[in-house]
């Protein structure tokens, strides 16, 4: 009995193979940081690189003193391919409007700005290039006034810059999607700039004149 008792206690005792134990329980753990810090990185980076994409365009637009050319809108979709290297596919929407208020009641020839009860957005143009996007309506951005759009004075003009990346991760879903919790999806940017000039127009539209 003795025998058996002190080979026990000598097994206890012993630590052979310890680090190469600790080192498999540990494994999957150490695996499921890596694959996360790479996902997470890679998402963050699309998003923080498709910004700037979108507030660079739109820099570039706002500087435009003439109706921009068909041609050059449909090229800023080169543009933002470009500026947004990494394989996800990036779709853009440019939407140029200005605000139509009446005067107030009280003080004739001064116009009550466009907020969420007076005034409305009058449409200049919307466009995709490359028709990747649905353009919109002169109904569909009043839903801005107030909520996605700062006050505008009577006759002041913005346009709207809108970009979507179809976001892919690079280790399927198996790891992405169970593992880390991330999966396939669309992350949008909406940029709001006032033109350097009176007002921004597509060559093609007579809502300008």
């Amino acid at each position: 009995m003795r025998k058996y008792t002190r080979r026990f206690k000598d097994f206890l005792r012993d630590e052979d193979g310890l680090i190469l134990a600790e080192g498999i329980v540990m494994m999957p753990l150490i695996i499921w940081a890596l694959v996360a810090m790479f996902i997470y990185w890679d998402v963050f980076r699309t998003i923080n690189v498709t910004q700037k994409a979108a507030y660079s365009v739109a820099d570039l637009l706002s500087r435009q003193r003439d109706t921009v050319p068909l041609s050059f809108a449909n090229g800023l979709q080169n543009i933002l391919t470009f500026l947004t290297p990494g394989g996800h596919p990036v779709k853009m929407r440019i939407t140029s409007f200005e605000c139509i208020s009446p005067a107030l009641p009280s003080q004739p020839g001064v116009s009550q700005p466009c907020d969420d009860t007076l005034g409305s957005y009058r449409l200049l143009f919307s466009f995709s290039p490359g028709n990747k996007v649905t353009a919109l309506t002169q109904a569909n951005i009043q839903g801005w006034k107030t909520t996605r759009v700062p006050v505008l004075n009577n006759g002041e003009s913005v346009f709207v810059v809108e970009t979507s990346v179809e976001f892919k991760t690079q280790m399927k879903t198996v790891l992405a999607g169970f593992l880390v919790g991330v999966d396939d999806g669309t992350y949008g940017e909406f940029i709001v700039t006032r033109p350097r000039h009176r007002r921004l127009c597509l060559e093609g539209t007579n809502t300008c004149s």
